[in-house]
């Protein structure tokens, strides 16, 4: 019994030492010299740097967008090129008359959007082969500067 009652009396010694000791919460109430939180001025840096970045992300998107539409007007004038140059010479499959000289305007509608076609066909130093100059622009009023995509191309006799 005695062993219990020494075991017994080292635990109430050792809870003494803890009961006295200065606890964390006693430290809360008295000035600390490390804050809790953050800074006001810790949070305005945090707010400059998101809105920095946030600025950037979205200058970034516009241009992402501006780059789709005009790979996407490009893209819509090389077929209507391509189309144009195959229409030509599938016309000169019929007559053995060389493709006259000069040039021609036409407006086609493409995926909902109107196209100004212009050919220009000039003689070579073989009479039977003509070279073919292929500008295409979207039809816009305001549009004053080169066509969107040119193709050069040459129809023969044959």
């Amino acid at each position: 019994m005695d062993r219990r009652l020494g075991r017994h009396l080292a635990d109430r010694r050792a809870a003494r030492r803890v009961k006295f000791a200065p606890s964390a919460r006693a430290h809360r109430g008295r000035a600390s010299k490390r804050p809790d939180g953050f800074t006001l001025i810790e949070l305005l840096i945090a707010l400059a740097i998101f809105a920095i970045v946030a600025t950037t992300v979205y200058t970034r998107s516009g241009d992402v967008l501006r780059q789709t539409s005009g790979l996407e007007e490009r893209t819509l004038a090389t077929y209507l090129a391509d189309n144009e140059l195959a229409m030509l010479r599938m016309s000169r499959l019929s007559t053995t008359v060389p493709l006259a000289t000069g040039s021609q305007t036409r407006q086609v509608v493409m995926s909902g959007r109107s196209w100004t076609v212009t050919d220009k066909i000039s003689d070579t130093s073989n009479p039977w082969l003509r070279r073919v100059d292929i500008d295409v622009s979207p039809q816009d009023a305001q549009r004053t500067q080169a066509p969107s995509y040119r193709l050069t191309g040459f129809v023969g006799r044959y």
